[in-house]
């Protein structure tokens, strides 16, 4: 082996010292290491599985939030629709009210009207009266007082609705 440059004392030197330096390094190196490894590889195990619990909660409050908003746009919706009723609502009665505000001046103009004509017909009779009066004077060519004047008048007229 010496030919090949091999020296079989040094070979076996320095494979003792590589078994040797080995099992101390396995004993003192590869123990803590591995051990370091395994801890770290929990901690990332865990931090994986807190990230996937993170993610679950974020999904959970989104699908949360997106109810929530949708019951505020139905609430909304109602409120919108509350509002539209309550408006058609007040402005049903404000119809009613101006019809009935309408028929209230009807009734009132009806009654000065009628009042007028009672006012009129008053207003006719005193200038039929006079008329008579006068024509009755040319006739009879003698004047008569005031009070004879009513009581013919009277008279007369109550023997026309009599007829």
């Amino acid at each position: 082996m010496e030919a090949l440059g091999i020296n079989l004392s040094v070979l076996l030197t320095q494979l003792i010292s590589f078994t040797v330096l080995f099992l101390i390094l396995r004993k003192l190196l590869f123990g803590p290491i591995s051990s370091m490894l395994q801890t770290r590889s929990e901690k990332i195990k865990e931090s994986l599985e807190a990230a996937e619990k993170v993610k679950n909660e974020a999904d959970e409050s989104a699908e949360k939030l997106e109810k929530e908003i949708n019951i505020a746009r139905q609430e909304g919706q109602k409120l919108v629709q509350d509002a539209r009723d309550a408006a058609e609502n007040f402005r049903q009665q404000e119809m009613e009210k101006a019809e009935q505000e309408s028929q209230e001046i009807i009734s009132k103009a009806n009654k000065a009207i009628e009042k007028e004509r009672d006012l009129a017909i008053q207003s006719v009779r005193k200038e039929f009266s006079s008329l008579v009066i006068s024509a009755a004077t040319k006739v009879v060519d003698k004047s008569i007082d005031e009070k004879d004047h009513k009581d013919l008048i009277d008279k007369t007229l109550k023997e026309e609705i009599n007829k």
